[in-house]
């Protein structure tokens, strides 16, 4: 893309769209313009802190965290349990010095949409110390969010219209840790494998 190119795309966007904080172009071809918000380097980062990270993706770890949690706050809710869990492990991998503060923030947002996810999922609001098995409608709730992940307009892709004869989308790099994320938050708060 040309200066020029990018000149008039950051004028469309602040003016046709209203997305007023600038936006990196990461690809401009016939197929379209995907835009990130992140700095180069991005996605590099955050793979590369999820790969230091394989306690928030080792179930065993998680459930303890998450019963440790849970024991502490009986009454909170078990996705924000799940959340605290996490967190408390990203915790414990920046004090190890497997991730430096700054990794701890960018994946810490990934737990926070995650679980925003899951809470609009399992909207009965199980809490830790209830007996819970999954509603029916949570059950289909679920799927239809896995659907909307999967779906080329995402949860995790913004479209923005239009420019200049092609499709201009914003993607975030970390759609496919957040899918890993989301089904284990599902396993761990309702105790049952995340539906198909």
């Amino acid at each position: 893309m040309t200066n020029d190119r990018g000149a008039r795309l950051s004028t469309w966007l602040r003016e046709e769209v209203d997305i007023a904080e600038p936006r990196r172009i990461v690809r401009d071809d016939a197929s379209g313009i995907l835009v990130s918000k992140f700095a180069e380097g991005f996605a590099a980062r955050l793979l590369s802190a999820v790969e230091s990270l394989r306690d928030i993706f080792d179930p065993a770890t998680v459930a303890l965290a998450f019963a440790d949690f849970g024991s502490l706050s009986p009454t909170a809710q078990r996705v924000d349990c799940w959340a605290g869990a996490v967190r408390g492990l990203l915790q414990d991998a920046t004090a190890a010095a497997r991730i430096i503060a700054e990794q701890r923030a960018e994946v810490e947002a990934g737990v926070d949409s995650v679980a925003a996810v899951l809470a609009s999922v399992l909207w009965s609001g199980p809490s830790f110390a209830q007996e819970y098995a999954p509603l029916a409608g949570e059950l289909t709730a679920y799927r239809e969010a896995i659907e909307r992940m999967n779906a080329e307009n995402s949860l995790f892709t913004r479209y923005y219209g239009v420019f200049e004869g092609v499709p201009v989308v914003n993607h975030c790099p970390g759609s496919r840790v957040a899918r890993r994320l989301l089904e284990q938050a599902w396993t761990t708060c309702t105790g049952t494998a995340a539906p198909d």
